[in-house]
């Protein structure tokens, strides 16, 4: 009588714990493992970090890569020269940009 009542209960716990298995599977339609993943994504390709970008003399450098984290405080160790008063180098993949405060790049330093 126990194995009766215990049966319909022990299946309905594999096809819970089953289920997530299951759905990771994906279906006839999940694309192959093959392809990456920021590829398919429409937003890698529009944003300003993932595109390879080199400005001039006199361009404005975008807001968003005058923000803390591209602001190179140790010029020497990248052989710059020290920044005019109120401007500050700028590092952005293997260029160096002089930025004022407006964000006008001043001048374009190769470093080391």
């Amino acid at each position: 009588m126990k194995t009766k009542k215990a049966m319909p209960v022990l299946l309905l716990a594999a096809s819970v714990l089953a289920a997530p298995f299951a759905m990771a599977q994906g279906g006839a339609r999940s694309r192959p493992m093959t392809e990456p993943m920021a590829a398919s994504a429409p937003m890698a390709q529009s944003s300003p970090y993932m595109q390879v970008q080199q400005w001039k003399k006199g361009d404005r450098l975008p807001t968003e890569f005058r923000d803390r984290q591209y602001v190179i405080d140790d010029y020497k160790q990248y052989n710059l020269p020290a920044p005019r008063k109120g401007t500050r180098w700028v590092g952005i993949g293997a260029e160096y940009y002089l930025v004022a405060p407006n964000g006008v790049i001043q001048q374009v330093g190769s470093g080391s």
